[in-house]
This record gives C-alpha cells, structure tokens and sequence, in this order.
C-alpha cells in the first residue's frame, strides 16, 4: 500500500473540487490453468483532473480541457510512480467509459506452484517483488493464504469534500472459493473483494481447481455410446 498513500495524498490539492473519484485496485488473477497475473490499478475521473488542471492555470470554472491536456496532468501525477516499471510490471494506460483515467500495472507471476511453500510472505505492499515469494500454501488439493491487510487508507483529511475513495484487493479465482473473509463476493464465488478504506486485520482465501477428470470420463463414455449406436443404426440399413 505504502505506493498507493502517495498517490492517494493528491486528494489534498483538490479539496475544492467536488464529485471526485480516487481509484486504487490491488488484483490477483488465478487461471484454470494455474497462472497467476498481479495488476494494479490506479486512476482518477475527470472531475478530479480537471480541477487540478484548473488549479494549476488558475483557470476559471467552466474552462474545457482536451483529453490531451488532461493526460498531461494524469502523466505528471504518475511520475513518482515510476518505480513500477523498474520491478517487473508492464505500465499501460488505463481509461474506462465513466471517465476515469490512470494507469495500469500488470506482472505475471508464473504457474502457482511456484509460489505456493510453507511461508507466506506476500504482502500488498511489496509481495510482487519479493524475491524468495510466497504467495500460498497447500492444504491437500487446496490452495491457501492469509497475510496482514495493514493499516486501512486514511481518509480523514477529506472529511466533508465529496471525494470517492474506491481502494480495494480483488482476487478472481478459477473456481468458488471454500472460505475466505472478504467484504464482498460474487454471486459465482469466485470473485473476492476487499474494501481497503474498512479496519481489516488480514486477507484470507482458500480454493481448489476443479478436477476435470471425472467430466472428461462422461465425456468419453457418451462419444463411446455415439460411435456404437451410429455402428448398429448402419447394420439395420444394410440388412
């Protein structure tokens, strides 16, 4: 977290501006085929970038700014996170249809049983570029993990400004999960949620991938009965 608190400190410098939206997304991508993605997402609405633009032109309200000027500002915003790219991450632009805008930074983190040990030692501030990383460990077929949610985002500056703080962990798994303590899951099961700005004291999630092997067996037998039943069906119109 500790490269999100400076990101989220801009808040400051537009306390004037109102409706503002502060995104912050930790995610962790599971895939059926055991690979695992780190993203993280940081971005702001146009609300917010146009008032800092209008701060820093002491321009008036009501002033229009172009999607190039407004990039501009979300670029400088970006420049003490840099450090991402040096750790491993790609850094893409990242904009949504509501008018967010931001950046991007994705990292892959191989097949998970390499970072599945006896030692959990992921955390949200630094795990992704830990060398000797520990992300989870095994309970028979399941996977497991639980480590320190921190401090939740400070949001007590902005107390009383119309300021959206949307800092979360997502985790998105292959399959439902066993058990887990999020503030939020999907209807599926497979899509956990941690809400950031709340007092959490750790993060934990069990799962299991699905075992095909039974499905692949109907599979075959059904394929089997096909193949004979289409055999006999030729016989009767021979004979």
């Amino acid at each position: 977290m500790k490269k999100l608190k400076y990101f989220l400190a801009l808040s400051l410098v537009v306390l004037l501006a109102s409706g503002c939206e502060m995104v912050a997304h930790y995610e962790t991508t599971i895939s059926s085929n055991k690979n695992v993605t780190q993203r993280i997402i940081i971005a702001v609405d146009n609300e917010m970038v146009e008032g800092m633009l209008s701060m820093e032109n002491m321009g008036e309200e009501g002033t229009t700014y172009t999607e190039e000027e407004k990039w501009q500002m979300v670029d400088s915003m970006f420049e003490e996170e840099a450090d991402f790219d040096y750790e491993g991450f790609t850094k893409e632009r990242y904009e949504t249809p509501e008018g967010l805008k931001g950046y991007q930074y994705t990292k892959e983190l191989g097949n998970i049983d390499t970072i599945t040990g006896d030692e959990i030692t992921f955390t949200l501030d630094d795990g992704t570029t830990n060398e000797n990383l520990i992300m989870f460990q095994k309970r028979g077929n399941n996977y497991f993990t639980e480590f320190e949610a921190g401090e939740p985002v400070d949001t007590s500056d902005t107390e009383g400004y119309d300021i959206t703080y949307n800092v979360k962990y997502i985790v998105h798994l292959p399959s439902e999960s066993i058990s887990n303590n999020a503030t939020e899951v999907s209807e599926d099961g497979k899509t956990l949620t941690w809400d950031l700005t709340q007092s959490l004291d750790t993060i934990s999630y069990e799962f299991a991938f699905s075992n095909n092997t039974v499905m692949y067996i109907i599979i075959g037998i059904l394929v089997v009965c096909a193949i004979v039943a289409f055999v006999l069906l030729n016989k009767k119109k021979k004979n």
